[in-house]
Order: structure tokens, then sequence, then C-alpha cells
């Protein structure tokens, strides 16, 4: 059922509107999304696990000069989650809210393996820039606010999360964003009335509103090799002569 879900949203793609897309509008969305799954990931990170700090320098003793510190407030742990969130990030698409015709970025598939319902509140957009994937986004946001990233991270409070982080880098440092370009109840507020009206315009989308279609069951290919085919009679067989005169 899932790869009847997945092939669903590949042919769900490839309706997608064509249009030039505000680079700083989807560096906004990305820096957004990045935070939101590395916070997702540091709630999981046992708290006893720690990593070694420090320049591997010699002390006047001979010791090393480190230190040992929590996971989840080392530069290097924090560059190892991103980077792997960012090889991730092309598992969401852009897409348009039809209430506000607002860009925003979704996850195809939802991390429980089945369709975003939340699609029906929007429409597919791809950037004519196809050369700068959702992971290009991502990992020029980190190449270009490492420092300030990891260090926000390593002087982080007690707390499991970095709720700052957003404010911090995607609105006050790197300046990617603007209160307009994040999703509001406006954007995400879609009725069947609005629906209705939208059809009217632009004809049914690919999915329609409430949810995406019910996939149709995946054929059973064993019925193409079932038991019930007739069976050819051994003397129906007609050997060729040379096997007939050594029989």
């Amino acid at each position: 059922m899932r790869s009847a879900t997945f092939l669903f949203a590949l042919t769900v793609l490839f309706v997608a509107v064509t249009a030039r897309i505000d680079p700083k509008n989807l560096k906004c969305l990305v820096c957004r999304t990045t935070f939101e799954e590395l916070d997702e990931v540091i709630k999981k990170v046992d708290k006893w696990k720690k990593v070694d700090v420090g320049n591997f320098r010699m002390d006047a003793s001979g010791n090393t000069m480190q230190e040992k510190v929590p996971a989840h407030r080392s530069a290097v742990y924090i560059s190892e989650l991103i980077d792997n969130i960012c090889k991730k990030m092309d598992d969401y698409v852009r897409v348009y809210y039809k209430s506000t015709n607002k860009l925003a970025i979704m996850q195809l598939i939802t991390k429980s393996g089945g369709m975003n319902p939340e699609f029906s509140k929007t429409k597919f957009v791809t950037d004519d820039d196809l050369n700068k994937s959702l992971e290009y986004y991502c990992e020029r946001m980190f190449e270009e606010n490492e420092d300030e990233i990891t260090s926000l991270y390593k002087n982080r409070p007690d707390d499991d999360i970095m709720p700052d982080a957003l404010q911090e880098i995607c609105f006050k440092h790197a300046k990617y964003c603007e209160d307009w370009m994040l999703p509001n109840e406006e954007d995400t507020t879609w009725t069947t009335e609005m629906e209705a009206e939208y059809v009217k315009v632009h004809g049914p989308d690919p999915y329609g509103f409430g949810g995406l279609p019910a996939q149709p069951p995946m054929p059973d290919v064993s019925e193409d090799y079932g038991d019930d085919e007739e069976e050819i009679p051994d003397d129906d067989f007609d050997a060729p002569a040379e096997a007939k005169d050594e029989l």
C-alpha cells in the first residue's frame, strides 16, 4: 500500500505549477524547517551521551586539554545532525496555499508513511530554477551561518531544544525571514465552500478537498498465473519425427 501511495504522489507531482519563487522566501521556509527537524532529533538524544571537545593540546602535566560535554551541545554533533537533515530535505515539496497563494514547503509523505492530508489545502509548485533543490538551500543556510548556529546550541540553556533558533538565526542573523513569510491561520484555513469556488475556476485538483482520494488496490500479479489454466495433454504434443523413432 505504501508503494501505491508513493507512486500516486509522483503522479501528482507531474501536474505541478511552474513558477518563479522568491529565493529569500524559500530560504526562510527551509531555515525554519531545518530547526524544527533539529529540535525533533535533539529531543530524542540520550542526555547521558557525551562527546570530547577541545583542541587536543597538552597541558604542563602532559594531559590532553579536552572536556566532555553533552552531545547535543557539541558543535561537531550539531553539524552532523544538520547535515543529515539537509539530506532528507528533498522529502519536502514546494506548494502554494490555495486560500492566499502563500508559498510553503511540506513533506510529501508523513512520518507515519501516508500522504500528507494538508495537501488538500494547497497546490503544487516547482521552482523554475530546478538546479537548486531544497537540500541545496539547507546546506547553503548552514554553511553561511555555521558559527552562529553551533555557538547558539553550544551555549543554550538546559532545555532539550532551542526554541529561539528560528528568531535568532532565520530572522535576526541571516535575515532570511519576515513575519509575512510564515504560514498563519488565514493561509491554512480551507473550507468545503472555498474548495467548491476554487474548482469552478481551476477545475478539480488531483487530490481534491478533504484529503487525497482512496488509492486503488494494487493488482495482484498472482492472478495472471492461476492454477485454473487448461493443461495440454501429453498426447496432444507432436514430438519431432526423430524423437518418435527413439520412443
